[in-house]
C-alpha cells in the first residue's frame, strides 16, 4: 500500500516539477523534430517552444501539457552554429 502512495506522489511531483520537459516532449512530438533540438521559454501566460524552424506556445495545467496557439514559423532560430568539423561539403576534420 505505501509503495503504490509512493509511486503516485512521486508521478504527481515529477509531472508537476518539470513542466518545461513536458513541453519539450510535446513540441518534439507536434514538430516532428528531436527533443534536443528544442528551446523551451517560459511566459507569464505558458510556455513558447521553438525547434526545427517552429514554434507554439502551450499551457500546462494538472500535469498535462496542451498547445495554445497553431504551430507557426519561427519568428527566431535559436539553433546553436554548426561546430567546424560539420561544415557542409567537408570532411569529418573540415578539410576538403
Amino acid at each position: 500500500m505505501r509503495a503504490a502512495v509512493f509511486a503516485a506522489a512521486l508521478a504527481l511531483l515529477v509531472g508537476c516539477t518539470f513542466p518545461g520537459m513536458q513541453v519539450r516532449t510535446r513540441a518534439a512530438n507536434d514538430f516532428g523534430c528531436p527533443e534536443d533540438e528544442i528551446v523551451v521559454h517560459e511566459l507569464p501566460s505558458g510556455y513558447l517552444a521553438r525547434g526545427c524552424r517552429k514554434e507554439a506556445e502551450y499551457l500546462v495545467r494538472d500535469g498535462r501539457v496542451t498547445r495554445n496557439s497553431e504551430i507557426a514559423e519561427a519568428a527566431v532560430d535559436e539553433r546553436p552554429p554548426l561546430p567546424i568539423d560539420r561544415i557542409p561539403n567537408t570532411n569529418s576534420i573540415g578539410l576538403d
